[in-house]
């Protein structure tokens, strides 16, 4: 499945373009919850993506979180993106924008349309930005990874940021045990052992009866 780049997530990424540094020197964090998962293959794997240390520090500052535009890197021969789902951190914003044409390499932005004030209000210190899903393709391990990262504050002054990665790691699927592939295989005997008896004993049976 593939999404042509929309128009909003454009506009997120320009406008990002423009941000300034900002004179405060705190680092946002980012992260995926759970950081590590395991799934059967062929079930879905569900991750979250969540930034923390975003509320003003001290209150006066000017932090929050009014953009962000960033790429989430996996390794496509194991799973394969399939739906993201907006937290709606950003108040009213233009949106959650996802660009998946590259495999293994999810972008994704958004740029709040709120009052710095108000969008203040909106947060807290850490917040749920998205919920990303991923099926499962092959058994292995994929790394989870945040690379070309951009963040801006309320004020749209551009904000560092320390990334966390993630994993998820796909299992073979489970086999049933010994034990209940012989149960299975002695019911089907037993049952075909059963049918034929019936068989054989029906002719007999409509003999009798004729000859009574």
């Amino acid at each position: 499945m593939k999404r042509t780049f929309s128009m909003r997530a454009m506009t997120c990424g320009f406008v990002l373009a423009l941000l300034l540094p900002s004179a405060a020197a705190s680092a946002y964090t980012l992260g995926f919850a759970p950081s590590a998962q395991s799934v059967a293959l062929n079930n879905p794997a569900t991750v979250e993506v969540h930034i923390a240390g975003i509320l003003p520090n001290p209150p006066a500052s000017d932090d929050g979180l009014g953009a962000y535009d960033f790429e989430v890197v996996y390794d496509p021969a194991v799973i394969a993106f399939k739906q993201a789902s907006d937290a709606f951190s950003l108040g009213f914003a233009i949106g959650l924008g996802v660009d998946d044409s590259q495999a293994g390499r999810l972008k994704v932005s958004d740029f709040s349309l709120e009052l710095p004030d108000d969008l203040l209000a909106l947060q807290s210190d850490a917040m749920l930005l998205f919920t990303l899903v991923f099926d499962s393709l092959a058994p292995g391990a994929s790394a989870l990874l945040f690379e070309n990262i951009t963040l801006g504050d309320v004020l749209a002054g551009r904000r560092t940021a320390i990334a966390t990665a993630g994993s998820i790691t796909v299992r073979d699927a489970p086999m049933p045990e010994p034990g209940t592939l012989a149960l299975l295989a002695c019911a089907g005997l037993i049952a075909l052992g059963g049918r034929g008896r019936y068989r054989r004993g029906a002719p007999s049976e409509r003999h009798g009866e004729a000859t009574t």
